[in-house]
């Protein structure tokens, strides 16, 4: 078992990584004076294969406790799934002295931060991440998001749980695209890293997708790590530095706002990470031996199939929604070397890039020639 510190002047609280210990979590619980009265937010799929040993686990242990089963998907993150757990904590008499617990994936987790910042004006609030994406990413860091318009996360909060407990033994239920989607992710920390974790992530790959528990602690452990460094130092993104974890993002979120969330967020990220190399080198940030280096790890999953095909004038069009845009322009995370990455700015009008800062030049991509440059890398991943 390992346990990662998160603290910061408004935080503190422990992440805490193995295998076969969810019947821990009461203790842990009891050791930071967490509220009893919980009220458990739940993954459909997850309460199907596991609520015997997770009611197991709080049998009487709680003073009280109740399960809200959701179906765990994109549709998930909307207004009135909101509305449903708030009306079902009211009527199930729960009050300020709540401890909502997230037991699911990253919809489960952001719909919990969600409703858990906002109940009361805030309730107690601990995650446990039963994907692999949601243990690297959405359990960490304290955003919250729902969806609106088809614009992902254009709603939410900042609000950081009292403790986070990772299982991996949750993965094993996991479909491969679950697995894969998680992969997505880690892949991106191997970028904004360093070139030994990016080589530790390539080499061990196969072993990650096949579940191994010891390759699986030590890439959640660091990529938990990585993250908590850079949250904790731009904890509400006001600083510049959290933008290095959209790297791949822009890209991502309009693959899945196009695709009406078809598509998992990881799997997105794999295609945007690949967009956004490309850019990077159509920038010129990158020459072409860096770029074919830097592929070397998302063209392992090739095969997946992640992307068909789009049209890029409606891609440009769902990215105006994008957080990230400032003043009227797009906002793209582009990368020179491992672990160090820079941002471009494209005017909406007509998708030029624009001069981000001085010493920076001034490149002009046109609205429909911008996305076709990446298509077939993000269809099919092609070599190069």
């Amino acid at each position: 078992m390992k346990i990662i510190n998160a603290k910061n002047k408004g935080f503190n609280y422990p992440v805490i990584i193995g295998q076969n210990i969810i019947n821990s979590l009461p203790a842990e619980l009891s050791k930071r004076k967490l509220s009893g009265r919980v009220f458990v937010i739940i993954d459909s799929n997850v309460y199907k294969y596991y609520h015997e040993v997770i009611k197991n686990v709080f049998d009487n242990r709680t003073e009280k406790i109740h399960y809200l089963q959701l179906p765990a998907n994109e549709k998930l993150k909307s207004l009135n799934s909101a509305d449903k757990v708030y009306k079902t904590l009211i009527g199930e008499n729960f009050g300020r002295d709540t401890l909502l617990l997230a037991i699911g994936g990253g919809t489960i987790g952001d719909v919990g931060g969600f409703v858990a910042s906002t109940y009361m004006r805030g309730v107690e609030l601990v995650h446990v991440p039963t994907t692999l994406l949601a243990a690297v990413d959405s359990s960490i860091g304290g955003k919250t998001g729902i969806n609106l318009l088809n614009a992902k996360n254009i709603i939410g909060t900042f609000y950081q749980p009292s403790l986070v407990l990772v299982d991996i033994n949750f993965f094993k239920s996991l479909h491969e695209d679950e697995i894969t989607s998680g992969a997505g992710e880690i892949v991106k920390y191997g970028f904004i890293s360093d070139e030994d974790f990016y080589n530790y992530i390539y080499k061990n790959l196969g072993l990650l997708l096949e579940l191994n528990s010891s390759v699986l602690n030590n890439i959640i452990s660091e990529s938990v790590k990585l993250k908590l460094a850079v949250i904790s130092n731009d904890v509400f993104d006001t600083k510049g530095l959290r933008k290095i974890l959209n790297f791949g993002h822009t890209f991502a979120h309009a693959f899945e706002s196009y695709f009406s969330f078809r598509f998992n967020h990881g799997k997105a990220v794999i295609a945007g990470l690949i967009a956004a190399l490309f850019l990077s080198h159509r920038k010129r940030i990158i020459n072409r031996e860096k770029l074919n280096d830097l592929l070397r790890l998302p063209l392992l999953l090739k095969n997946k199939n992640l992307i068909s095909d789009f049209n890029s004038s409606e891609m440009v069009e769902l990215m105006r929604t994008d957080k990230k845009n400032k003043k009227g322009m797009l906002n793209f995370v582009l990368i020179k070397d491992f672990g160090e990455l820079r941002k471009f700015w494209f005017k909406r009008a007509n998708c030029r890039i624009v001069r981000a800062k001085p010493g920076s030049f001034v490149c002009h991509i046109w609205r429909d020639a911008m996305l076709k440059l990446f298509r077939p890398y993000c269809i099919n991943f092609g070599t190069v």
